[in-house]
């Protein structure tokens, strides 16, 4: 047969490639914050050396547990006590000096001299009046009545002295007992310090708690005058419960204040030899700050876990969620449906014609497994799960349910923050291999647009 004869060959279309869809659905969804947190002893001293002295005694293990009040240090005590005789004889001195103004006479001897120099005042003016009254009868001379009135002028100026005398010795007395008495307390106020002083080189536990390395060994001079290398002798930090700082998002600072008035429950993850591990002990939130950091835009929030082995120390970075929401109804698809686009995340659905279309939507955090969707779709949609990078808009495909791991509850985190670990996605991908697969979706529905 001529080659122009020839039938051209038939057109082979292929067939439409053929896609897994799972459906949105509707299910209670909590919503919890994933922040980095550390570890802080809820309460924590340094032992300071409060006066300057030879270190002579240790009476703790270090890293062992104390108890408030135990003997940690002490200082020697030998020139303390002797400061201490030393003020005490300061006082009894002082009380010597007080017992003797108290019992001091010279009132009593100003008092006396006042009266003597009375008596001779009056008799003077006895013997004026008699003179005059015997000049009168030209029985005396005017010598005689001179001679008496001089006399009774000069003890009349001589009680006028003894008055002055004696206010002066009221005085004397009245100052000399404040004075012995001020002596005396001041002597007592030494004794006090010297006391005080000596209490200082006993250095106890102010709280219950563990004890770290002693920072300065036996025999050293120690003293809070030659700085904190030679002063801070070691610290205790109370380590049950502990706390963690955590520093939030100001957007959520209404919403985790209120929460944390209502106890808000909190759950650490920390790393150990197999990786992120939950804390078995779950915390309460106890404290928000008063102010916001004007570079982060985060607050201040504290909480706190009991820790009981002492499995937790100070100054680790671990991780902690707690729910702020719960979205009862909410819609959602497999994480995987959501591809993030510049326009924003989208999925890829199914018309009535069984062409692709793109619909927008606007996603969430995910929480075991499933992406929450806000808006852009209802529940009841069926959504491209696999044959993804088989598919573009308008292509014709046909639709089979898609076989998915199925999600466990209880288990996953709806993560507001930040998203899964390399760890976390790894550790869920090897449990969920070896479940049973979720049932398959229904049929096929219209996106909402």
């Amino acid at each position: 047969m001529p080659t122009g004869c020839q039938k051209p060959p038939a057109v082979v279309v292929p067939p439409p490639p053929t896609v897994g869809v799972v459906e949105s659905r509707r299910m209670a969804v909590p919503i919890e914050i994933s922040l980095n947190g550390t570890t802080r002893a809820m309460e924590e001293v340094v032992v300071k050396a409060r006066v300057r002295g030879f270190l002579t005694e240790k009476h703790f293990e270090e890293g062992s547990l104390v108890k408030k009040g135990q003997l940690l240090f002490v200082i020697d005590e030998v020139p303390y006590k002797i400061s201490l005789e030393q003020a005490k004889a300061k006082l009894d001195e002082a009380n010597a000096t007080l017992t003797k103004a108290e019992q001091s006479k010279v009132r009593e001897i100003a008092q006396a001299q006042l009266a003597l120099d009375q008596a001779q005042l009056n008799l003077g003016v006895v013997e004026e009046n008699r003179a005059k009254s015997l000049q009168s009868r030209n029985a005396a001379s005017r010598e005689d009545v001179d001679r008496a009135e001089a006399n009774r002028k000069k003890y009349e100026a001589q009680v006028g002295s003894d008055k002055a005398s004696l206010e002066q010795a009221k005085a004397d007395y009245e100052v000399g007992i404040l004075a012995a008495k001020a002596q005396v307390e001041a002597a007592r106020a030494a004794v006090r310090d010297a006391e005080i002083n000596l209490g200082y080189c006993r250095m106890t536990a102010a709280i219950d708690g563990r004890i770290g390395e002693a920072k300065i060994k036996i025999g050293n001079l120690v003293g809070p005058e030659l700085g904190a290398e030679f002063s801070e002798l070691a610290t205790i930090q109370q380590l049950d419960p502990m706390s963690v700082d955590m520093r939030p998002s100001a957007r959520y600072l209404e919403r985790i204040t209120k929460l944390t008035e209502q106890g808000l429950e909190v759950k650490l993850t920390r790393t150990g030899l197999e990786g992120e591990m939950e804390y078995a002990e779950g915390g309460r939130a106890y404290f928000i700050d008063n102010t916001i950091d004007p570079t982060t835009s985060t607050f201040l929030m504290k909480a706190k876990l009991p820790n009981p082995n002492g499995v937790l120390l100070p100054g680790a970075y671990v991780g902690m969620k707690f729910t702020v929401e719960k979205i009862d109804d909410a819609v959602v698809v497999p994480e995987t449906a959501v591809m993030e686009t510049e326009a924003g995340p989208v999925v890829y659905v199914i018309d009535k014609d069984h062409k692709v279309m793109v619909q927008r939507v606007d996603a969430g955090p995910t929480y075991q497994g499933q992406r929450i969707l806000y808006s852009g779709l209802d529940a009841g949609v069926p959504v491209i799960l696999e044959g993804l990078q088989l598919i573009r808009p308008g292509l014709e495909v046909k639709a089979e349910p898609a076989r998915m791991p199925r999600g466990i509850d209880g288990k996953a985190s709806a993560r507001g923050e930040k998203d899964p670990s390399p760890l976390e996605k790894a550790t869920a991908s090897r449990k969920h291999e070896t479940e049973d697969d979720q049932p398959h979706a229904e049929n096929a529905r219209t996106a909402v647009h």
